[in-house]
This record gives structure tokens, sequence and C-alpha cells, in this order.
């Protein structure tokens, strides 16, 4: 088996971004510690790509640097041996639920998702980027949109279970893609 190219391992890596932050987030419980773990753990593919085995799983490779970069950034926050303790059973669960399969399904979801985040009005993806990527309350969405908190609320419940709907329906068809 030929070993694939410093670009191929990172392109391959960068396919399971979703699934690594996942796994980063399940240990940290702080998405922008989790963010910052896996763009570490790229750095370390970029530079160790040569240390890939042909043959065995790429996702599981980088999984695991995700997980020693995660142990590292909790051990930085001078954990207790509790929460410690905590994070490695967290961790060997982790290594059990998570494999290749649904990795890529988490991919095809994400796919899926902005494929239906594509056919939103502009107020309709404001409203989510601002609840979600900004990290605004209902109450600063309500002023910035000039409507009541609970038209916000009623608004972000709506668009949830359209995307979901949504994803549902689109998810079949990207499956058979593959």
């Amino acid at each position: 088996m030929d070993s694939p190219s410093r670009d191929e391992v990172v392109k391959g890596a960068f396919q399971h971004r979703d699934a690594l932050l996942s796994t980063a987030f399940a240990l940290l419980r702080d998405w922008v510690k989790a963010e910052d773990v896996v763009q570490d753990a790229f750095i370390v593919v970029m530079n160790k790509w040569a240390d890939f085995r042909p043959g065995t799983s790429l996702f599981l490779w980088v999984r695991q640097i995700v997980h020693f970069k995660a142990l590292e950034a909790a051990r930085a926050r001078k954990m207790s041996p509790v929460e410690e303790d905590l994070l490695m059973r967290v961790a060997a669960s982790m290594e059990r639920g998570l494999d290749e399969e649904i990795a890529d399904r988490q991919r095809l979801r994400r796919q899926a998702l902005q494929r239906c985040m594509a056919h939103l009005d502009p107020k309709s993806a404001g409203l989510l980027s601002g609840f979600y990527t900004e990290s605004l309350c209902c109450e600063s969405l309500a002023q910035l949109q000039r409507r009541s908190v609970n038209a916000v609320r009623l608004a972000l419940s709506r668009l949830r279970k359209q995307l979901q709907e949504c994803v549902r329906r689109k998810m079949p068809a990207l499956e058979a893609r593959g």
C-alpha cells in the first residue's frame, strides 16, 4: 500500500473536524478550549503526518492526538484529581462509542445542515448565527431584531424544527452518495 502524501493525510484529518471537536468538547466541556485543542491537533498532524501508518484508521490516529491534547489542556487548567478521574472516564467512554462510521455520519449531517441553512432567509440565518455563533442571549437578540424575547424564542424553536426536518430529509440522499 502506498504511503499517503502530506496533503492527503491533512485533508483526511480535516474531514473529521466535527467529530474531533465533539471529542474535545466532551472532555473539556468548553467549546473555545475544544476548538483550540483541535487546532493544536491539526498542527501536530501537519508536522507528524509521516508517522501515520497506511492501512490503519486516520480518524482514530487523529482522535488519539486530540485526546492527548485535551488531556494537556485539562492539566494546564490544574484540574483536581476528581475532575481528572472524571475526564479519564469520559475519554474511555468516547473511545468505545465514537468510531469512523459515526464520524462519517456526523460529516454527512453537517453537509445536510449547511445545505438546509443555505435556503434560510437572511433574517432567520442572522438569528441563528447570533444565538449559536455569537452566543447572544435571547434578550440581546430581541433588542437587535426589535422583537419580543418570546418571539425570538419561538422563532428559534421553529427554525430548529425546520432545520431538523430538512436534515432528516436530506440525509438519505447524502448517505446514498457516500
